[in-house]
Parts: C-alpha cells; structure tokens; sequence
C-alpha cells in the first residue's frame, strides 16, 4: 500500500497543472527548404505558406516536458523579456530531444530577430 500511495504521489508530482511554470532554453526551427510533407509529431501538415504568414504559433517541447504532463495539442503561455514577438499562446505540435528546451516553428524570413536564449512556459489548459 506504501508503494502505491509513494507512486501516486510521485506522479501527481511529475505532472504539469496549469500555472506551473519552467525556465526552457528556445531556439527555432524550420521545416526545411521546401517544407513540402512536412509533418509535426501531432501529425499536422506544416504549410509554409501560412507559416510565413504567421497563421499559426507552434511550438516542439524536449521529452522532459511530456513527462512533466505537457501534451501534443496543450496549449502554452510564453514569456520573454529579450524577445517579446515570442510572448503569448503558443500550441504544443511536435517533440525534440535535449532537457528542458523548447523549439518555435518560425519562417526563416520571419526570424532575424532571434537569439536562442531562455523562456518562461506555463500550461494554460
């Protein structure tokens, strides 16, 4: 009965509940230079088009973060202070390797601004 009640505990303690917040380090990426099938692990199609266009905020969260609770399709709240374009709503798509890191699907043309530096995340749904 210990064991079960320590596991329980363990896992109510791994999950993320909306408002918990973590300090990743953020990069972007990019589908490739055609971007033609490319794929998300949610399955979605990227279309590079509506990427350029800023149609959509996507987001890939490091394997640490499922296992903190964060799921393909959650919904994330983004703050930075050195770089502001990155600050609101963003949806979980796609996973990456790495500890505690998160990769925005960005159009190259759309990132001169970008400095990989550290972000704050909380789940909001």
């Amino acid at each position: 009965m210990k064991k079960i009640l320590f596991l329980l505990i363990s896992l109510v303690a791994l999950t993320a509940a909306a408002g918990d917040e973590y300090t990743l380090s953020a990069t972007y990426y990019y589908p490739g230079s055609s971007g033609a099938g490319s794929r998300t692990a949610s399955g979605d199609r990227i279309d590079v088009g509506r990427l350029k266009n800023q149609e959509f905020r996507w987001v890939a969260l490091s394997r640490d973060m499922y296992r903190a609770g964060f799921n393909i399709n959650d919904t994330i709240e983004v703050t930075s202070a050195s770089m502001p374009q990155l600050n609101g709503k963003w949806v979980v798509k796609d996973k990456m390797g790495g500890h505690r890191r998160i990769d925005f699907l960005i159009h190259r043309s759309n990132a001169s601004w970008f400095r990989t530096s550290k972000v704050t995340v909380r789940k909001v749904n």
